[in-house]
């Protein structure tokens, strides 16, 4: 028997090609067929194949085996790939090239012989021992390569699709089909080839009485042909498919960064498949995929660097092995790729109250989070830089729905996540026992909600409980009590049978009205022990102004502060007392008498260290009445305060923001927020005597040739969990304490303290870096704690020049909140010549012919910004303050010039000074005249001059204007006044110099298994408001 590769020889040497189209009416979309199947079909008749020492080959494959003895054998092929179709019978080798073209919709035949379209009346005998609901594969557009009255070979299709291919997976095959219930004691054939030598081999044989069968225990990513020969029938049908490749293994994120992911994965089980398909998923801040990558990966190696991406971006991947060049593929495997470190985890409440709620979350990684923005309902509430917020102001026995927003950069959403908040109940308050009728009472909280009961627990001393229920009066009789026995009774408020209140506690010995009892209060705003006859214990004292409400937490600072204030105003009043008075702060509640606080004290002998012995209060009640302090008088027992509320008496706080004011009896002072801290002592130089508030004591200066900054040691012992070291950058400054705060200075030299330096497109920045750590004295350690502090320098500002003239003065003030800052002053001045040597101060009266001579300077202060560039960009001129006026005279635009007489005087973008003369001019209107210019800071190694043709630009009005300058603080002055020599009644102008301020520092903060916390800051703002916060 010849050989394929004999055919193939015989044939190259014989054959006279030809190409035969046969137009086959059906639909072919992207090399597939919907319902339509394509099949090579062929009958041997008493074995003739086998008898004429014949084979057939589908693309290099002998297909011999492949049949049953009397039946017409079918295979179906893709008609979106060229097959190679050989056939050996007798002494012949015919070689044919089939291809269905999915675009023309034409069967292309290439060979040496013509197929022909009309079966034979041998074939015909053949096809009809085939019964009427029997399939043939190749019923339509059928093509005959062979016929004699023994064999006959053909390619065709069919809309029945006799076999189908129901599933596939790495280790198996389903197969299906139409057909009838075989008969009693019949059943489907069903066998399975896999090419092993250049041939099919048989590898199963099985029957079924089922429609469908599965082949199992196969081999991933290998081709079989699975062959079905139903019951009853005369046709032997198969398919060829391929087993789908086994999955990659341990597919990880080995190393990512702000512009670059690493991918690593391992082989497939058995590693039979071609090549890797790697699909980047490129979502937004809700997780859609706007944007889906395929990324084709040969075998050589098993790492993927996908880099270059924008910041802020966020990347989920897929892999897939593929077998034989895209036509299998594996399940894919999923890689959340670097969005699961700017996702927002763990979004749930921790704490409520009844007027707020807490939430916390996290994030794996919050060096790419700018900021979090939180929603209430849908209404933006505020931003924070931690994991951690509080909504206020609320109802109570809410429901509410909340939303945590995670940003990047510019408000870029990088992830949002929704829960579901609550509310609580406000508590029970004045809970005492009332003896004569065995009663307990308290009272409700002010708004009492429909679903809300009272829940009780009585017990005896010991703490056995003896009842507990839920009741909705705030009367609770309780009888039956034995005489001298002591009582608890704990009262609490629910709502909608869930959400509790902090606990009341009331202890009572049950007896008749004359006994003394006394009452515990414990809860959220209580720690305090009250006697019935309170005038025995201690002093009452009444103030007249309620408690705000940022003072009633008695666990916070400022409520502890203000404490300490009263008891010493108090202590003050008694140091001539007869013997040595020690006073404590028992508790501050509301009075009575609306709009006033009681406050009650503790007086005990200083003189007895051993116990606390009180003092006799009556006696102290006397000595106070005796000195005839102002505002202070005493009546029935409790010592009243009558002088003003000076925190109220002004219509503006009298402190600044994040403080609280307190009343000290005489005068008033600042205290800090709970959770802010008072950095005025360690700023440079000493700001004024009111606090200066920063957020967990974090804050930074960059002075002359100095960085200075700092952070809150109470904040950081807290955070972390016990005493800390703290260190800069890599430890070669130290870090000094002073009283509260960890304290630095750096010098600008990175040699000095390592200091980093950064530059980029838009901003110039100075880092500094405080790495916190447990002391070794601690054993075991959970998180380390990194502060970064920068100086970031916007690299685009505006700069209007300002002229004082005898009319009418115009000013505005772009102001923006900040943490603290270093100013960089922008000045424009105007020059008598072009030696630049003496300036304009005094009248000067000026025609269209003179020449004006501008510079514009950027003053660094000998800060760490002394290396960097000026780079005038645009200069323009109104006939009104603001510098967007639809009527602009340009002078310069991007860097070159456009009015004619505009030149030069020094390289633009070389020097932190540019100098340009340009000839005096008057404008439409007449009107007075304002300069504005936009300039740009750039770092010393980057090249800042512009190139400008020879031919001035045309003049454009604001609407064609580089917009750009919109995004910079912008402060207008004027107006200037020109002259012509000869008139008179006209003012002269004064110039003077002024300055816009860049403020530099402010940030983001963020909390992982390595915390990072930035200062950075993003805008700028005038010295002017800079004073006003620090006075």
């Amino acid at each position: 028997m010849l050989s394929l590769a004999g055919i193939t020889k015989k044939r190259n040497s014989l054959e006279l090609s030809f190409i035969f189209f046969i137009l086959v009416p059906h639909t072919i979309s992207l090399g597939y067929c919907d319902d339509i199947s394509f099949s090579i079909c062929w009958m041997s008749k008493d074995d003739a194949l086998e008898r004429q020492n014949g084979n057939l080959w589908l693309n290099g494959t002998a297909l011999k085996s492949i049949r049953k003895v009397g039946k017409v054998t079918s295979l179906a092929v893709s008609p979106a790939v060229e097959n190679k179709l050989t056939l050996q019978y007798g002494d012949s080798a015919l070689t044919w090239t089939v291809r269905i073209n999915p675009y023309t919709k034409f069967t292309q035949v290439r060979g040496r012989q013509k197929p022909v379209q009309q079966p034979t009346i041998a074939t015909e005998s053949f096809l009809e021992l085939m019964n009427p609901t029997e399939v043939f594969a190749c019923e339509s557009g059928t093509l005959f390569f062979h016929q004699d009255e023994n064999f006959f070979l053909a390619v065709g299709h069919t809309i029945r699709l006799p076999v189908k291919l129901g599933s596939r997976s790495p280790s198996m095959l389903l197969v299906s089909w139409v057909g009838k219930l075989p008969a009693v004691g019949s059943s489907h054939t069903t066998a399975l080839y896999h090419s092993k030598l250049g041939s099919y081999n048989t590898l199963s044989m099985d029957t079924t009485t089922n429609n469908h069968y599965r082949f199992t225990s196969l081999d991933s990513c290998r081709p079989y042909v699975a062959c079905v020969e139903i019951a009853g029938t005369h046709s032997f049908t198969c398919l060829s498919s391929i087993t789908d490749p086994d999955i990659p293994k341990d597919f990880e994120v080995t190393f990512w960064n702000s512009s670059s992911i690493s991918l690593a994965w391992n082989y497939p089980e058995n590693r039979k498949f071609s090549l890797f398909l790697l699909t980047a998923f490129y979502l937004n801040g809700t997780d859609h995929v706007i944007k889906e990558v395929p990324l084709w990966h040969k075998k050589d190696n098993l790492l993927f660097i996908l880099s270059g991406l924008q910041p802020c971006t966020r990347v989920k991947f897929g892999l897939q092995a593929v077998c034989q060049a895209g036509m299998e593929y594996s399940k894919m495997v999923l890689n959340d790729g670097n969005t699961v470190h700017s996702s927002i985890e763990a979004l749930c409440q921790t704490s409520f109250g009844p007027n707020n709620y807490t939430l916390s979350w996290q994030v794996r990684n919050t060096s790419s989070i700018a900021t979090f923005r939180v929603y209430h309902e849908g209404v933006l509430q505020g931003t924070t830089l931690i994991t951690k917020y509080t909504v206020r102001g609320l109802l109570p026995c809410q429901q509410y729905q909340a939303t945590v927003e995670a940003l990047c950069g510019d408000g870029v959403l990088m992830s949002a996540k929704t829960v579901t908040a609550h509310t609580g109940p406000h508590g029970v308050s004045e809970l005492r026992y009332r003896s004569n009728d065995s009663t307990a009472l308290w009272m409700p909280s002010t708004t009492h909600h429909p679903a809300m009961a009272f829940l009780y627990v009585l017990s005896l001393e010991n703490g056995t409980t003896l009842q507990k229920s839920r009741v909705t009066d705030t009367e609770l009789h309780l009888p039956g009590l034995e005489e001298g026995k002591t009582y608890a009774l704990d009262v609490w408020e629910e709502c909608d049978g869930q959400w509790e209140s902090e606990h009341s506690h009331v202890c009572f010995e049950a007896a008749n009205s004359s006994l003394e009892f006394f009452v515990r209060a414990v809860g959220h705003a209580l720690d305090q022990e009250l006697e019935f006859e309170i005038s025995s214990m201690g002093l009452t004292m009444i103030v007249p102004w309620s408690l705000p409400e940022d003072l009633q937490d008695d666990v916070s600072e400022p409520r502890a502060t203000m404490g300490k204030i009263f008891k010493d105003r108090l202590q003050e009043l008694l140091k001539d007392f007869d013997q040595p008075a020690r006073i404590e702060l028992d508790t501050v509640e509301p009075a009575d008498e609306p709009d006033r606080t009681e406050i009650l004290f503790m007086s005990f002998d200083a003189s007895n260290t051993e116990e606390d012995v009180p003092l006799p209060v009556e006696d102290q009640l006397d000595y106070i009445r005796s000195l005839n302090t102002t505002n202070i008088t005493v009546k029935d027992g409790v010592i009243h305060w009558d002088g003003p509320d000076l925190c109220a008496s002004s219509s503006q706080t009298p402190c600044p923001r994040n403080s609280l004011c307190i009343n000290t009896l005489g005068s008033y002072t600042c205290v800090c927020q709970h959770g802010y801290y008072d950095v005025s002592s360690v700023f440079e130089p000493p700001v004024a005597s009111h606090p200066v508030c920063d957020e967990k004591g974090l804050f930074s200066q960059c002075l002359g040739k100095l960085v200075t900054g700092g952070i809150a040691k109470p904040y950081l012992t807290a955070l972390v969990g016990g005493k800390v070291d703290v260190k800069l950058n890599d430890g070669r400054c130290a870090v000094d304490e002073r009283g509260m705060f960890y304290f630095f200075r750096a010098s600008r030299k990175a040699s000095e303290c390592g200091t980093e330096r950064r530059v980029n497109k838009t901003h110039i920045e100075f880092q500094n870096t405080l790495t916190v750590t447990l002391t070794k004295e601690q054993t075991i350690s959970r998180r380390d704690l990194k502060v970064v502090l920068k100086c970031v320098y916007p690299r685009h500002y505006v700069r209007n020049t300002q002229v004082s003239v005898d009319v009418a003065w115009l000013s505005s003030l772009s102001l923006v909140e900040f943490s603290s800052s270093l100013q960089l002053g922008l000045s424009m001045t105007l020059f008598t010549d072009s030696s630049y040597t003496h300036s304009h101060r005094d009248a000067i009266a000026l025609e269209l012919e003179d020449t004006l001579f501008f510079q514009v300077a950027l003053q660094t202060n000998n800060s760490l910004a002394s290396d960097v560039l000026l780079q005038v960009e645009s200069c323009w001129a109104t006939e009104s303050t603001d510098p967007q006026d639809t009527v602009q005279g340009v002078l310069l635009q991007d860097g070159c010039p456009v009015d004619p007489t505009f030149h030069w005087l020094s390289v633009n973008g070389r020097e932190q000074r540019s100098r340009f003369s340009i000839q005096m001019f008057t404008m439409p209107k007449g009107l007075p005249i304002y300069i504005h210019c936009l300039a740009n800071i750039c770092g010393h190694d980057e090249d800042c001059a512009k190139n400008c043709p020879s031919q001035q630009r045309s003049k454009r009005s604001v609407s064609q204007m580089d917009q750009r300058r919109k995004q910079a603080a912008v402060v207008s002055a004027g107006p200037l006044v020109v002259n012509k020599r000869g008139e008179s009644g006209v003012p002269p102008s004064y110039w003077t110099e002024h300055m816009t301020m860049i403020s530099i520092v402010a940030g983001s903060v963020g909390f992982l298994g390595l915390t990072v916390l930035s200062v950075s800051a993003t805008k700028a703002i005038m010295t002017y408001y800079e004073q006003l916060r620090r006075q």
